[in-house]
């Protein structure tokens, strides 16, 4: 019994991958010499927007941890907790980011929550920084696909000024809407389903349980983590803008590449299939089209979702040799 317990996480871990590797390589029409081809043939604009996209990957990373540990930070019982280290949750994020490859679109977060409870942040913090991410994260990429669409006559300029005085009215009625945030976060703690799944994802280190506190951001982390996610997408913008010139087979403007990026993004979260595959590689044949063609941009997308992976891989590469270069002792289990 002590060896299979010994030998259980490992197991798992190793079939885990291979059901990622399975999705991603049955799901990427790209033969392996035609890959190997490509990847030598690449430019430098190539691998430098692969660098670009990790570094995005990074930021959005490095806002998730910073969400958390102002959650813990706050006036509730959590604000004596010890705060998440960066490193470690770079670790988390990455480790974690890949079961979104897995039927079911919901393990990337099940994994976070399980690494995260065993680093020891509260329950409470996590599923206030998870809900403030998504929202916040969703409201950046709103801006770019807007600012496409619109210069695109697809809507009109006045969903553009809508949008802008939703963002103000938050700003003006940000108190009474936390405190509606806050109960809602309370009752959803005591959803019994919710306690069951967290029961079971826990259970095999002790199990815990989420606490009811009132976890919210104030105004000011708020749009400061909102104005982060900006300016991190403009960085995903610049990243696929070089991605999409090295094709060499026609120009697509910077804000344009980002707007293209994000309102693909934005529009594969309604894809059934994990990652938003297929709605995603749609929209970006569909936008970038009218700039290059469809040939080129067929395999732009194609092209794209291969890309976004390896920018993971490489980014989990990065974070891994940092942890053992920097830690004398052993590296934190997972």
């Amino acid at each position: 019994m002590p060896m299979y317990r010994k030998l259980a996480p490992t197991v798992l871990k190793v079939a885990v991958l291979a059901i990622i590797v399975v999705f991603i390589v049955r799901n990427i029409p790209l033969k392996l010499e035609d890959l190997t081809s490509f990847l030598v043939h690449a430019n430098s604009r190539f691998y430098l927007s692969l660098l670009l996209f990790s570094v995005f990957l990074m930021l959005q990373a490095g806002i998730w941890v910073l969400i958390v540990n102002a959650s813990l930070s706050d006036s509730g019982k959590f604000s004596g907790t010890a705060r998440l280290p960066m490193l470690k949750g770079l670790r988390i994020f990455i480790e974690t980011q890949f079961g979104k490859y897995i039927p079911g679109g919901f393990w990337n977060v099940a994994g976070r929550i399980v690494m995260a409870t065993k680093a020891g942040v509260p329950l409470d913090a996590q599923f206030a920084a998870i809900v403030y991410e998504n929202i916040l994260l969703i409201a950046a990429a709103l801006v770019y696909a807007l600012m496409l669409i619109i210069s695109l006559h697809i809507v009109p300029i006045w969903v553009g000024l809508l949008l802008a005085a939703v963002f103000l009215l938050i700003y003006l009625f940000y108190a009474p809407l936390t405190e509606l945030v806050k109960g809602l976060f309370v009752r959803a703690s005591k959803w019994k389903f919710l306690q069951r799944m967290i029961g079971k994802m826990t259970k095999s280190f002790g199990g815990v349980e989420m606490a009811g506190s009132e976890v919210s951001l104030t105004r000011n982390q708020f749009f400061a983590y909102l104005a982060c996610f900006l300016g991190s997408h403009f960085i995903m913008g610049i990243a696929f803008w070089l991605l999409t010139n090295s094709f060499d087979k026609g120009k697509v403007g910077l804000f344009y590449a980002a707007g293209t990026f994000a309102t693909s993004w934005l529009l594969g979260l309604v894809s059934p299939l994990p990652g938003g595959l297929g709605v995603r590689e749609g929209f970006l044949v569909y936008f970038l089209s009218m700039k290059l063609g469809t040939e080129t941009a067929l395999q732009i997308s194609v092209i794209a979702r291969l890309w976004n992976i390896m920018a993971e891989v490489l980014f989990w590469a990065i974070i891994r040799g940092v942890y053992y270069l920097s830690r004398g002792e052993k590296v934190y289990e997972t």
